[in-house]
């Protein structure tokens, strides 16, 4: 879920996480599972979230997250420094 890639400013992307457990139930009626979490998700634009969002997420199904922007930066500022 998620679709936003790239660094902004704190507040002004809002990702909605506890909307996929409503989707996990969604799904599991659909489908007739019997799995709590029949829908692997992944996070999209998951760098700059805060614990909670990614807590809220892995909790609804989250399985995968991809946090390219902070590695990049991570790698980008150890170099800087050194």
């Amino acid at each position: 879920f998620g679709n936003v890639h790239g660094v902004y400013k704190p507040g002004n992307v809002k990702l909605s996480p506890e909307k996929l457990g409503n989707h996990q139930a969604y799904a599991k009626k659909q489908i007739g599972c019997a799995e709590a979490k029949p829908i692997y998700l992944v996070m999209h634009g998951g760098s700059g979230s805060t614990d909670e969002e990614i807590s809220c997420a892995v909790k609804n199904g989250v399985v995968k997250m991809n946090i390219d922007t902070d590695t990049q930066w991570s790698h980008w500022s150890g170099m800087k420094d050194y």
